[in-house]
């Protein structure tokens, strides 16, 4: 952290751009229970989404899930959990890769416009990405740190963070056996979201 000299000028910033609510810092962990637990117990910074992503992002990792939690001030720290990569096996630069800052734009039209402007400079930009919640566009800077103009494809809601919960209790018992597949994830999850509408029905009856 600096601090500004008493005579400079505050700059404008870039229109449209901005970091905010779906703005984020992320990781990599390999203890999907134990990360989610020391967040939101030891730290108190509620769960808020978790996000299934199959050949999604990179050819090399493309099975993953990647949650959130609220830091507060419209921040957020987030974690990829990849799908059959032992930590031991991991490559040196799978940490640094995954170490990103996501900035927000509101529209479709202004995504597209910072692809192009990124372009004309030479920039090596991804197409757009998107998934149930967010369109992403990702590049890096040159130090190597990724980076990333995301717009919302909907509205995050707390519905997001009940069907977190059940993403990562999913996520816990799947990634502790043997083989830890994606798609054992979401035959757990499905069990779960069947029980617990078992248990609604049965507090209904009652």
């Amino acid at each position: 952290m600096a601090t500004a000299s008493p005579s400079a000028r505050p700059r404008a910033g870039l229109p449209g751009l901005r970091v905010d609510g779906v703005d984020h810092l992320a990781f990599v962990t390999w203890k999907p229970r134990a990360t989610v637990e020391f967040y939101t117990q030891a730290l108190g910074m509620p769960l808020l989404h978790a996000i299934t992503a199959t050949g999604w992002v990179t050819e090399d990792y493309p099975d993953f899930v990647h949650f959130f939690f609220d830091m507060g001030a419209g921040n957020r720290i987030a974690f990829f959990y990849y799908f059959g990569l032992p930590e031991e096996d991991a490559p040196s630069d799978l940490m640094h890769r995954s170490r990103h800052l996501a900035f927000h734009v509101d529209t479709e039209e202004e995504l597209h416009a910072w692809r192009d402007r990124l372009k004309a400079h030479g920039v090596r930009v991804t197409r757009p990405l998107a998934h149930e919640l967010i369109e992403s566009i990702y590049f890096d800077d040159p130090n190597g740190i990724q980076l990333e103009i995301t717009r919302p494809l909907r509205e995050m809601s707390g519905i997001d963070a009940r069907d977190a919960e059940l993403t990562v209790r999913a996520l816990a018992d799947v990634a502790e056996s043997p083989r830890p597949t994606v798609e054992a994830l979401w035959q757990r999850k499905a069990e779960l979201i069947r029980k617990e509408i078992v248990r609604k029905d049965t507090e209904v009856e009652g």
